[in-house]
């Protein structure tokens, strides 16, 4: 029972739940037409807690794996070298740029922590990095660090991404 890994997952939530459905109340109800701030989030916290309960009562009915196995075979250096990655992106972010930090974090992912073909992960790396960077920019208007794209080189990029975003609304009409 100690080891029932369902168990300690539905208690978890069950308790998120709760401190959200208090969180809530206190954040005050209001009515039924007139909701308060706090009445989706009491709701939320209340359906949270009931179907938390319901699992902590199943899997102690009916048993779970341990947790211990939950993380057999892990292979925790490369969730530990991922962390750190993730870690370098957050701080050279607006240093270096979105494009140059996403770019090189995707190449590593893909040439060394989990292995795919060069030619792939190339062409992945660098069509998603633009393709995120162009819906981000240009469709979503939300300023991206350039870094050290700054300049000629961020103003070309939004010029092709424009005249690309154009060519595709002219095939789609």
């Amino acid at each position: 029972m100690i080891a029932n890994s369902q168990m300690w997952g539905g208690l978890f939530w069950l308790a998120v739940g709760l401190f959200v459905a208090f969180e809530g109340r206190n954040l005050g109800l209001g009515t039924t037409n007139e909701p308060g701030s706090g009445f989706a989030l009491f709701w939320i916290g209340i359906i949270m807690s009931v179907l938390s309960a319901a699992e902590v009562v199943r899997a102690i009915s009916q048993g779970s794996p341990s947790l211990a196995s939950l993380w057999a075979g892990t292979r925790w250096q490369k969730v530990l070298l991922v962390t750190i990655m993730l870690l370098v992106f957050g701080f050279a972010f607006e240093r270096i740029g979105f494009i140059i930090c996403s770019l090189l974090l995707l190449l590593v992912l893909m040439f060394f922590i989990d292995p795919v073909r060069p030619r792939t992960a190339i062409i992945v790396a660098v069509l998603s990095t633009f393709v995120v960077w162009a819906v981000l920019t240009e469709l979503l208007r939300i300023q991206m660090p350039a870094g050290l794209l700054a300049g000629a080189a961020e103003d070309n990029l939004r010029a092709g991404v424009r005249s690309i975003m154009s060519a595709i609304s002219a095939i789609v009409r």
